[in-house]
């Protein structure tokens, strides 16, 4: 166990409730005793809040709530989303890091949050980082008006757990462990959930052993738990220490072996069988597009499909009874149609012979999937595709199972319409199907993220 007196070397900082925040600021109004709400009203009341301020989270109001589980009687500013708005603020705000530490000590974690080494920076700001990330946290707030929470650590995961467990819900928004701190503060706390990277998955196959705090993690014989998790175990035994062997430079040396894309809908109504078709294949295309663009292939694909909370549709052989019987049985994941027991997604995956960027190809090997595992007749909500595997085109080696005249022409197709997007906008070549009542290309097009630009 660390010594008391080590050193807060990496710190971490989050933009607080950063869409709703930055709504507010653009409105000249404070995102701590402001109710505001990002939300597409167009979308209806079922659909999903994207932040809620910070005032109305004190007020009990679950951020990613969907609008009508707001309470009727909380009035509120709906902001339509804007996310070029969101980008442009969290470039301004990356732009204040840089007048204080250098690229190579900042990872990037996501559009509101980073990760900061300060030990470079001992000779400049002293090696205590509490005056340094004070400094920055108040730069932060005078140019942008946004509020931003950090916790800062002995680690990069203390500099993380002392941010999302404690620094948020603190008034000061600060908070710092080091690794004995860590054990003698958060030994006993529960859920296991609410540490990062354990999932509700872990937690539950945690609890089904008797494990339920850190401390017990601690007691426990590491081979038992390396029987449960593998090689999870490995973290979940440090991070019960509060141990990180991690560094930054680790971080930005990384690469990872495997490389994939996806692209996931969620659709603003239910979906027939077909038109959810019509919509697979026109994420086929685009993401098709994404590796040419990039000279990348891929042969391997996989699909998800989501079906809707009313999903059976025009099913006759489907009763409520049978579907409640069902539910019961199975506390909700499946329902139950003649005779047989259907999850509320379907999925699958493929490989294909060789490796590809053609869309006719992948489209092709994803249909194939979709009509061998999504049921006719259900209403469907979400669709979601995969490519894995993906690497450059200069790496992989020529196949005698790939059509090379024909994928040479598909590649050289794919290159003119690219060409074409650059120079004259995303909608400028378009299909027949994306014109049709059911697509979802030319509205996506204007999209950042899924969500208005």
């Amino acid at each position: 166990m660390a010594d008391s007196k080590a050193p807060l070397r990496y710190f971490c900082i989050d933009l607080k409730s950063f869409y709703a925040s930055v709504e507010c600021a653009e409105r000249h109004l404070d995102p701590l005793t402001t109710d505001l709400v990002v939300a597409d009203p167009s979308r209806g009341d079922g659909t999903i809040c994207l932040a809620v301020s910070p005032h109305m989270k004190a007020l009990g109001v679950k951020n990613r709530c969907r609008v009508f589980e707001i309470p009727k009687n909380l009035k509120y500013i709906k902001a339509v989303p804007r996310m070029q708005l969101y980008i442009d603020y969290s470039a301004r705000i990356y732009e204040i890091y840089l007048k204080y530490i250098a690229p190579e000590d900042i990872h990037v974690y996501s559009v509101d949050e980073a990760f900061f080494d300060g030990a470079p920076y001992a000779s400049l700001y002293g090696p205590d980082i509490r005056r340094l990330t004070q400094t920055i946290q108040d730069d932060i707030r005078e140019t942008t008006g946004i509020t931003s929470t950090c916790g800062m650590g002995t680690n990069l995961y203390l500099a993380k757990v002392a941010m999302d467990m404690v620094a948020k819900h603190s008034p000061t928004f600060r908070a710092e462990f080091t690794e004995e701190s860590y054990c003698r503060d958060l030994g006993t706390h529960m859920p296991l959930r609410d540490f990062w990277m354990i999932g509700r998955g872990t937690e539950r196959r945690l609890n089904g052993i008797g494990i339920f705090t850190m401390a017990d993690i601690r007691q426990t014989d590491p081979a038992r738990l390396y029987r449960l998790l593998g090689r999870n175990a490995d973290y979940l035994i440090d991070h019960a220490s509060g141990r990180e062997p991690t560094t930054m430079a680790d971080i930005k040396a990384y690469r990872s072996p495997v490389h994939s894309l996806s692209s996931n809908q969620v659709l603003l109504r239910d979906y027939t069988y077909e038109e959810a078709l019509v919509v697979l294949k026109e994420m086929t295309d685009l993401l098709s597009l994404d590796l040419t663009d990039q000279e990348l292939v891929t042969d391997a694909v996989t699909l998800y499909v989501g079906y809707a909370e009313d999903f059976t549709g025009g099913l006759k052989t489907y009763t409520p009874e049978q579907g409640r019987k069902a539910a019961e049985k199975t506390g909700g994941d499946f329902f139950y149609l003649g005779g047989q027991t259907i999850g509320h997604y379907a999925s699958g995956s493929a490989t294909l012979p060789a490796a590809t960027d053609s869309r006719r190809l992948l489209t092709e090997a994803l249909v194939q999937i979709y009509r061998a595992r999504v049921i006719p007749g259900l209403y469907i909500r979400r669709v979601g595709i995969s490519f894995e595997n993906v690497r450059p085109e200069s790496l992989v080696q020529l196949s005698l199972f790939l059509d090379r005249e024909t994928s040479s022409k598909d590649h050289r197709l794919q290159e003119d319409v690219n060409g074409l997007k650059d120079r004259f906008g995303k909608n400028a070549v378009l299909k027949g199907m994306d014109l049709l009542d059911c697509g979802t290309t030319v509205e996506r097009n204007g999209q950042i993220g899924g969500h208005k630009a």
